[in-house]
């Protein structure tokens, strides 16, 4: 997991930083593993009847093949069932990418954290309802 963040995310984080959210109560962790490399994760943390998307990441020569469509809706779903009704996540606002595939599948703007991100790139807030989500 540690690998495929270090190659996705300009701000990594740390392989304790993952292992240790991972192990947490609160950690909904999935994984699309292919041969004896990792194709894609989603992190999700949860709090009462909310979410939130902490990381996303899939392999560069696995982009554009539904894993990370695969990946947040299955997380959801399971979220869901524990009866979450909201979901949020941050993205950069400089990941034109990574803000077209949430807006296509149905995350809408929800606000703005100017200088979030350690560079001071800003964070655009996203956020997904559904009954129950």
């Amino acid at each position: 997991m540690a690998a495929l963040e270090r190659v996705a995310f300009p701000q990594p984080w740390t392989a304790v930083q993952l292992d240790s959210e991972i192990r947490q109560p609160w950690s909904l962790g999935l994984v699309v593993e292919e041969g004896a490399g990792l194709a894609g994760y989603a992190l999700f943390r949860r709090m009462l009847d909310e979410a939130e998307l902490l990381r996303l990441a899939v392999a560069g020569d696995r982009r554009r093949q539904g894993l990370a469509t695969m990946l947040v809706e299955r997380g959801l779903a399971e979220l869901r069932a524990g009866g979450c009704t909201a979901a949020f996540l941050e993205v950069r606002e400089d990941n034109p990418a990574g803000i077209a595939f949430y807006e296509r599948t149905g995350w809408q703007p929800a606000g703005r954290r100017p200088r979030y991100y350690p560079d001071g790139a800003d964070a655009l807030l996203y956020r997904l309802t559904t009954s129950p989500v």
